[in-house]
């Protein structure tokens, strides 16, 4: 190893047999040198608990080695390079963007650009949850269906509330209570009422 501790490692397995949280890395600088199962460093371990965040199989990584041993190898973190270069999204001018993104494309972004800060939570189809600092309000944009389920109350509060469908549905199994407190309307090409 040539007294080394630090060293740029390939990831080459993901799935530890012993289940420890480990990779199984080589090492380009030893050709001939074994795979080793190194400990990938976290900001937060503990007793069945903590962040969780593996790199994935062929990623470059940043191995230390504790005792100047092969066999004492930890994962420090990811490197990026000209074959893996940042998320697009990086912001390399004002450094306002930080985020988080998975191998399928779910991502996460937390924009500090002054005046437009916002979260973002987005997966691969682009359905997305953003709160919008700069404007002070959220945002659900969905392909699909938006479900709420909850086993007690619901509640919507707001100076205004606008619904607006091709098709309003309403149903109660026991009761339905309206109260329009000073003037209820109800326009409609036809009405019935049962």
């Amino acid at each position: 190893m040539n007294n080394q501790s630090l060293m740029v490692a390939l990831v080459v397995d993901t799935n530890d047999p012993d289940v420890l949280g480990r990779v199984l890395i080589e090492l380009p600088a030893l050709p001939e040198g074994p795979r080793l199962w190194a400990s990938v460093v976290s900001p937060l371990a503990g007793d069945n608990r903590g962040q969780y965040c593996l790199p994935e199989v062929g990623d470059e990584v940043l191995a230390a080695f504790t005792d100047g041993t092969l066999s004492s190898a930890y994962v420090l973190g990811g490197l990026w390079g000209k074959q893996k270069p940042p998320p697009e999204e990086a912001d390399k001018d004002a450094n306002s963007i930080k985020l988080f993104r998975t191998r399928s494309g779910n991502t996460m972004i937390f924009d500090d650009t002054d005046g437009s800060e916002k979260i973002v939570f987005r997966d691969k189809n682009e359905n997305s949850i953003e709160i919008l600092t700069g404007d002070d309000r959220i945002a659900i944009n969905v392909k699909g269906n938006v479900e709420i389920y909850a086993k007690k109350t619901i509640i919507l509060e707001g100076q205004k509330i606008s619904l607006k469908a091709e098709t309003i549905e309403m149903k109660a199994d026991s009761s339905l209570s309206l109260d329009g407190g000073g003037t209820a309307e109800l326009k409609a090409g036809t009405v019935n009422i049962n």
